[in-house]
């Protein structure tokens, strides 16, 4: 990636997070929620980035990654291309772009930030751990081709984060449907995770550790004071 997109994305996080802490505090019941929750799933993805940088997670994932290849059939490889296309970038991009232009025009600054800030903070994230990190793409198999990193799965990280912010938006919105919610972020993200494996194009400790991180960036993000539930 040219330097100057990515200084771009990082001064457009960098302004949200500053919009988003600065931002007057709100007495909401966010604040008494623990930190304890996505602060784990921080930890677990540094567990498994810890594993991955020095070859330790490797004979693993090849193990689970042919086993996953064995069972793919031609129709499920299809019906996973389909999936897997839910968590390109370019369709979380409108998806996220559409919904900030929905809370907008509905004056729902704090959900628009929100929504905002995850999307831009998930690609940043993406972008700048597969340029530091670098691990090579499986190739046990052939498969779609990709150019860029394999750790962690920009896929994976990109549809948790943005799954995950959609549910807490909608949560806000319709709290006695939580379960529904929930259940299908984590559904959706679980599926892209599984479709990026089952294509050969990452390891199975990649989806995990996206996975992860993509589930905390909203979480954490919704504490700040200017992401916080609307009065």
């Amino acid at each position: 990636m040219q330097a100057w997109p990515l200084f771009l994305l990082s001064a457009a996080v960098a302004a949200g997070l500053l919009l988003a802490t600065c931002a007057p505090a709100r007495k909401t019941a966010v604040e008494g929620r623990p930190l304890s929750f996505p602060l784990s799933l921080l930890a677990l993805a540094a567990g498994t980035t810890a594993l991955v940088v020095p070859g330790h997670s490797a004979a693993l994932d090849n193990r689970l990654l042919s086993l996953i290849g064995e069972h793919t059939t031609t129709w499920l490889n299809t019906l996973m291309t389909g999936i897997t296309h839910t968590g390109s970038a370019w369709f979380l991009t409108l998806l996220i772009s559409a919904c900030v232009i929905w809370q907008l025009r509905s004056r729902n600054y704090p959900h628009a930030l929100l929504l905002a800030l995850s999307g831009l903070s998930a690609g940043l994230l993406v972008i700048v751990s597969k340029a530091l990190i670098a691990r090579p793409r499986p190739e046990l198999w052939d498969t779609i081709e990709v150019s860029s990193y394999s750790f962690p799965s920009g896929h994976s990280l990109g549809t948790a984060a943005c799954a995950g912010v959609l549910a807490i938006v909608a949560m806000r919105r319709a709290p006695q449907r939580r379960r529904v919610w929930i259940t299908g972020a984590v559904t959706w993200s679980a599926l892209v995770g599984l479709s990026r494996m089952a294509l050969g194009v990452h390891w199975p400790t990649d989806v995990l550790t996206g996975l992860l991180i993509g589930f905390a960036i909203p979480l954490l993000l919704s504490r700040l004071p200017g992401c916080r539930q609307p009065d």
